[in-house]
């Protein structure tokens, strides 16, 4: 492994910003320009690009791994979001990134192969139906975009990233899509549209019950990662 691999699979728990921190300055990827250019293997080998996308469908792209707790949670929603908009033109993906809870079941990652392992293991523990991509062992699409564990991302079909967020949320996302396709249907139709622009930082509450599983699922190294850093929490939460 090369120094910067080493560096981004970290073999311990990182807690997440500071709540008194704006989550959008540690997200590398800005929405209204064009987003970040990636490659990355799907399970089966074949390499995708967002080249592949570009001028035909609209991407959703979610970080996540076999010990993101917030992942397991979203991922049957985002299921039935491909359901619902694969067929409007939009495309999902799921990122296979780095262990955001490492531990004695799923250890950082030393090895490609390694991290193939473990996304299919992801794909079958939870059911999942929409296409992973197995970003490279330094975490290069990662890092390009936000390194949060359970992130979110939308790409325009003409390469601009106009959608991202540090924590997946299927409500808002289910939203976000509507409005957007709504948007294209009325300029298709004529009708004057304006360039909207937002940004929100509120609280996001965490499913207790899921967090239990996959740090269990992790190891016990993922509970006393989490509570040496949140020591207000131990044999409490999750």
């Amino acid at each position: 492994m090369t120094d910067e691999e080493r560096a981004y699979n970290s073999e311990e728990f990182t807690a997440a910003a500071s709540t008194s921190t704006n989550p959008g300055e540690t997200m590398a990827a800005k929405v209204g320009v064009a987003a970040p250019d990636f490659e990355a293997s799907n399970l089966d080998g074949a390499v995708i690009r967002s080249s592949d996308f570009r001028g035909k469908r609209h991407v959703v792209m979610m970080t996540g791994a076999a010990t993101s707790p917030m992942c397991a949670f979203e991922v049957p929603a985002f299921n039935q979001l491909q359901t619902e908009f694969d067929g409007k033109g939009v495309s999902f993906f799921l990122l296979y990134t780095r262990e955001s809870h490492p531990a004695e079941n799923y250890p950082a990652h030393s090895s490609f192969e390694q991290k193939l392992a473990y996304a299919r293991d992801l794909k079958r523990l939870e059911n999942i139906q929409i296409p992973i991509l197995v970003d490279h062992l330094d975490g290069r699409i990662h890092r390009a975009y936000g390194v949060w564990p359970n992130a979110l991302f939308v790409i325009h079909k003409d390469g601009r990233l106009i959608f991202r967020s540090n924590m997946a949320n299927h409500g808002e996302l289910r939203q976000f899509l509507d409005d957007l396709l709504a948007a294209e249907k009325a300029a298709s139709e004529g009708r004057v549209t304006h360039l909207q622009y937002s940004e929100r930082v509120m609280p996001h509450e965490a499913n207790q019950a899921t967090h239990r599983r996959v740090y269990e699922r992790a190891g016990p190294k993922a509970f006393e990662d989490y509570w040496a850093k949140r020591p207000q929490n131990r044999n409490r939460w999750p």
